[in-house]
């Protein structure tokens, strides 16, 4: 590990994020939500000299804001009709921007799913609640196509300080959520699920007590930290290519903010992401052979010796046993283990789902909605615009809102989109999207942008904008000669192929 690394990011870039984040709960702290107008200033921001990275932060703010903890970030109706602006706002200039121009390859492949929108909105018509499906399925739209469009303006460049400053902004708010997180550990008064903020927010009992972190609720802080351990992985093995303090420092503390959680769901998405990174990157080209054997050496290594931790040390073995069969180790011994058992806490919503689906097994019920919402009497705007819903696994969620034929859809799209993204070697944003699907194999949230599901395709789109850049700086490496590995800056292009004064990666 070398100083070398640190041209990767920007340290004042990222001191500077996370104390413009800590001012905005202060002042949202301070103003009950309120002060999260200030965001509109980032915003503006970013509008005036195209700053796109300055854009992409004031939209995973938004997202992180949202599910960030009431205790710094209290929330009314200020901040809801905010943030939805916030969106408006930044996909309707964006979107004016980049029309007529190619996107980057890496974000095409998400286009497939507007097929699946498309069929529910007609089908929606006929729903239980279809005012609702069309309001969720705008707001869903307007999210995608805010980070959309601020990607596509992203697109591929050579030079190496943009790149540097989009990792910047991926880096600010992994330090938030996982630093953040750890950091409340020794407070479970505020870092802890309790039983008046259960009951507000719709949870269930089993719910209070639970760790969240930095999050507003135990179910939120296991997935988040799941999708930026992923992408956090990815982006060290296919653009660092150097081993990096920082990097290692925030994978480390991924799995214990995991553990905390109590969350069985969250540590196998966890490790699902863990693994399908490595395999991806064990399977990927275009990686010097030298790194890919020092990484996955490194890996084995590490793997090997918590195999061992694991199976070798009682003491550990009984700590696994009850976190994954969530009783102590003596009842566990007594009872056997089972996969209903297993997948019993998610069977009440699966059975839910499968039997409204029974009910309409063609076209659905609709986008986001339940048969509790068919006779809701709705009196307000409010009550429309924070309609929560919770339903079990994405494929009887999928089945239940758009029967059979939306859920060929859903799984054509899947099928179609995983195989494009590996061959244009997006490879964070696949690892990413792979595990934001792992994750709704535990609760659906995958069109749920005004909470989880926003912050998750928020680091989605922050993986493929990273994969654009990191692309489009090889391909210029190959064309020029240069090594495909940055180091730091420190050779001048030569003068008719620099990109606005950049510099390359050449020692």
């Amino acid at each position: 590990m070398t100083k070398a690394t640190d041209q990767f990011y920007s340290k004042k870039g990222l001191v500077w994020g996370l104390l413009g984040l800590l001012a905005m709960c202060a002042l949202m702290k301070a103003t009950s939500g309120a002060g999260f107008l200030a965001i509109f200033a980032v915003v503006f921001a970013g509008f005036s000299k195209n700053r796109i990275p300055v854009l992409l932060f004031a939209l995973v703010a938004t997202a992180t804001l949202t599910v960030t903890n009431s205790f710094f970030a209290p929330k009314g109706f200020v901040f809801t009709i905010a943030a939805r602006l916030v969106y408006i706002i930044v996909a309707g200039v964006m979107i004016l921007q980049v029309v007529g121009r190619k996107s980057p390859k890496q974000l095409t492949p998400l286009l497939g799913l507007m097929p699946y929108l498309a069929y529910q909105a007609m089908t929606s018509s006929v729903g239980y609640q279809p005012i609702i499906s069309y309001l969720k399925m705008v707001l869903f739209l307007l999210v995608f196509f805010a980070f959309y469009s601020v990607a596509s303006a992203a697109r591929g460049r050579e030079d190496f300080r943009f790149e540097r400053a989009i990792r910047t902004v991926l880096l600010i708010f992994a330090c938030y959520f996982i630093f953040g997180s750890l950091a409340l550990i020794p407070f479970p008064g505020i870092g802890k699920m309790g039983a008046a903020a259960a009951l507000e927010q719709g949870l269930t009992v089993e719910s209070v007590g639970l760790f969240m972190g930095i999050t507003f609720q135990p179910q939120t802080l296991g997935p988040a930290i799941s999708v930026i351990a992923t992408v956090l992985l990815a982006d060290l093995l296919f653009s660092l290519h150097r081993w990096n303090y920082l990097y290692l420092a925030l994978l480390l503390a991924a799995p214990v903010l995991v553990y905390y959680t109590s969350s069985r769901t969250a540590m196998g998405t966890w490790l699902v992401g863990m693994c399908f990174t490595i395999f991806v990157f064990m399977c990927s080209n275009g990686v010097g052979a030298r790194w890919k054997n020092r990484a996955l050496g490194a890996i084995t290594l590490v793997g090997m010796l918590t195999g061992i931790a694991l199976f070798a040390t009682p003491g550990v073995q009984n700590k696994v046993m009850e976190f994954v069969l969530k009783t102590s180790s003596e009842q566990a011994a007594q009872e056997d283990f089972t996969f209903e058992r297993f997948t019993s806490s998610r069977q009440g919503l699966m059975d839910s789902a499968m039997a409204n689906f029974e009910e309409s097994p063609a076209i659905g019920n609709g986008f986001q909605v339940t048969a509790q919402m068919a006779d809701m009497d709705i009196r307000s705007w409010k009550q429309l615009l924070s309609a929560p819903i919770e339903k079990g696994v994405w494929i009887t969620a999928v089945l239940e809102e758009g029967g059979i034929f939306g859920f060929l859809l859903f799984c054509g799209f899947l099928l179609i989109a995983f195989p494009l993204l590996l061959s244009r070697q997006a490879y964070l944003g696949t690892c990413a999207l792979f595990v934001f699907l792992i994750s709704n194999l535990g609760e659906f949230t995958f069109f749920s942008t005004s909470a989880n599901g926003g912050l998750l395709w928020a680091f989605t789109f922050v993986g493929l904008t990273l994969d654009a850049q990191r692309v489009a700086r090889l391909r210029f490496q190959n064309a020029m000669g240069f090594r495909t590995v940055p180091p730091p800056q420190s050779f001048t292009y030569p003068a008719p192929y620099a990109p606005n004064g950049a510099q390359a990666y050449l020692p």
